[in-house]
């Protein structure tokens, strides 16, 4: 039996090669496979197994019920860092007023919050590179969620300090915040 890597190795789709100065947002080839992330102008994709689809839809879902009308949430947007880079936070809440139905690419002043759900796929980006990006981006909030040891999720909540992070608390069993708005989410893999 084949393990994960080499199933995804089977089945992977094949990228485009990237151009001498690196891809940019102007110059993105069309129809690229889900899950691509232009990184310091290389695309990056990562395969995702069940348990990280189930977490950000779980928790899309809660942000969705308890969203004020100033806000919307979104997965897996891409927000500009540079024109070499726009990272894709599994699930971003974004100023309502920067809201548009035509767009794709969204500037980090619309965001008050971006996650990560870590795969082991891009744990490194998710824990090290991503929140970097996050916090030289200006955005206030980063939640990292990893697999608990009963495979539900724990939150880490993150606010921005000066130019990085700074981690805050972590959420086991339930997330109770008041940042970037008030919630109360069961953190619990769903049965269903």
């Amino acid at each position: 039996m084949a393990n994960d890597e080499e199933e995804w190795d089977m089945y992977a789709p094949v990228l485009p090669a990237t151009p001498p100065d690196g891809w940019t947002l102007e110059n993105l080839p069309p129809d690229l496979p889900k899950h691509t992330e232009l990184i310091r102008g290389a695309l990056v994709m990562s395969p995702q197994k069940s348990w990280h689809l189930v977490i950000v839809r779980m928790l899309e879902g809660e942000l969705l019920k308890q969203a004020p009308d100033a806000y919307r949430v979104l997965r897996e947007m891409a927000v500009r860092k540079s024109p070499r880079s726009a990272p894709e936070p599994d699930i971003s809440i974004v100023r309502a007023e920067a809201f548009d139905l035509d767009k794709s690419v969204y500037l980090p002043q619309d965001i008050v919050l971006a996650a990560e759900v870590v795969s082991p796929e891009s744990e490194e980006r998710d824990r090290e590179d991503k929140p970097a990006m996050y916090a030289m981006m200006g955005i206030a909030s980063f939640w990292l969620i990893e697999r608990g040891e009963d495979d539900d999720p724990v939150v880490h909540e993150h606010r921005l300090v000066g130019d990085r992070f700074e981690w805050k608390r972590a959420h086991v069993g339930r997330l109770v915040t008041d940042v970037p708005f008030a919630l109360d989410i069961p953190l619990r893999v769903p049965s269903r």
